[in-house]
């Protein structure tokens, strides 16, 4: 039996994008931090309802990911575990990185 399913293109491009950001994300590209820890991701997986609420908030002088990275990744694990649904910074990086990339595929 041979299958054919016409329609497919923006779906191909879709996922093009997609490998696209992957590779991005994977090289180090710089992102914003409210685009990257989207409002529906900090609320649904935080106590915070913005990545900007999560810097305010937090036990040291935070404004971007870039003085997240400044902190010491125990502390900063931490303050991840008490305050999300994750354990550690790795963690929501990642998370936040894989629903993106859903959100391209499948919008």
């Amino acid at each position: 039996m041979d299958l054919r399913v016409a329609g497919l293109n923006g779906l191909e491009e879709r996922v093009e994008s997609a490998l696209n950001r992957i590779s991005e994300l994977q090289a180090g590209t710089r992102v914003q931090s409210d685009a990257f820890f989207s409002q529906s991701f900090m609320s649904d997986h935080t106590e915070f309802d913005s990545f900007a609420a999560f810097c305010e908030q937090s036990p040291w002088p935070l404004d971007d990911v870039s003085d997240v990275q400044d902190v010491s990744r125990d502390r900063l694990n931490g303050y991840i575990a008490a305050t999300t649904d994750f354990e550690t910074w790795e963690g929501m990086k990642t998370r936040a990185a894989e629903e993106e990339i859903i959100d391209q595929i499948a919008p």
